[in-house]
């Protein structure tokens, strides 16, 4: 049968129609505008699924159902969301809502398991037999996926794979999470930018000011590893850190979890894609030395769309 991914980001929400070998037939992307209550990107991406439905001459009994992958705390059977911190949802029966809109199946993933997934179904690990994979997304925050034995790793309460917030430093710099030396607050993209804007409000990188014209919003990941190459030195400690805290958690997590294939996506390898073959270098010396054997580290073959394309394939995961 046909499926529907969403991927509910804070600003935008990408919505795939795929067909039953998993190609994908048509895709809209629209704003999700949706901050404190869900019902604005529930209507309007009820509407626009409708449309691809019908555009693509199909009914909505050929489609299995809608998977919607989101940031947050989350019932992901049931489709209850406790919080998602960047849409300002609390306590939001998101699931039933969608349902009843719709009239179709929904299934709710956290982001980055959904990214996890879709590239074990359908990108990273597609026909390669493998039964173990991990998935880092450093975006602008820092989001894992597991599957383990084939099987997407959700844990208890559906929050499993939040690698962003395993500790760096002890006592660290201060994490959006409330806690201290989280990964996410080294190698996060937002952190690591709102870092380098301190240190250039305090006039301690004329180069990264010179580099963005003056304009400290322009102030980018890469902004921050280019001036780090050209000698800038707080740029330099800023992006440092950020690689240091990557390849830790990249080696410390194949070593726990020993995958066949870790998989690096996010804003911040598609922004600096050159971070991938330093953090494999790190993992092999650095990881259980059979886990580092086994292991090959590749960049997200799905790009932008795993997030869309893994929630699509959770709708029927758990009847496997």
């Amino acid at each position: 049968m046909y499926r529907i991914g969403l991927d509910i980001g804070a600003t935008k929400t990408k919505i795939l129609l795929i067909s039953p070998a998993g190609k994908i037939l048509r895709r809209e992307k629209i704003l999700t505008d949706s901050f404190g209550s869900p019902d604005p990107i529930i209507n309007r991406a009820g509407d626009s699924i409708e449309k691809l439905i019908a555009e693509e001459g199909l009914q909505k009994s050929q489609i299995l159902g809608v998977g919607c992958g989101c940031a947050g705390f989350m019932d992901t059977k049931t489709g209850y969301i406790d919080i998602s911190p960047n849409l300002k949802w609390f306590k939001v029966e998101f699931g039933k809502k969608f349902s009843k809109r719709l009239g179709m199946k929904i299934r709710m993933v956290n982001d980055v398991n959904a990214a996890a997934w879709g590239e074990f179904v359908y990108g990273a690990g597609k026909g390669k037999g493998i039964q173990h994979l991990v998935a880092v997304f450093p975006g602008s925050g820092i989001g894992g996926g597991i599957v383990c034995n084939g099987k997407l790793v959700e844990g208890a309460t559906g929050t499993a794979g939040e690698v962003g917030h395993l500790i760096f430093r002890e006592n660290g710099l201060l994490c959006d999470c409330g806690k201290r030396g989280c990964h996410e607050a080294y190698g996060g993209g937002m952190p690591m930018e709102n870092r380098m804007r301190k240190l250039v409000k305090e006039g301690k990188s004329k180069l990264v000011l010179r580099m963005v014209k003056g304009d400290i919003s322009r102030i980018n990941t890469r902004t921050i590893a280019d001036a780090a190459r050209k000698g800038d030195k707080y740029a330099k400690m800023v992006w440092e850190d950020a690689v240091a805290s990557l390849c830790v958690l990249c080696a410390n997590l194949v070593s726990v979890f020993n995958p066949n294939i870790l998989v690096l996506g996010g804003g911040v390898i598609e922004g600096n894609p050159s971070l991938v073959p330093v953090i494999r270098r790190f993992v092999k010396t650095h990881s259980v030395e059979y886990s580092a054997r086994a292991v090959k580290v590749v960049k997200s073959a799905l790009g932008g769309d795993a997030i869309a394309l893994g929630a699509a394939a959770m709708i029927d995961a758990d009847q496997d």
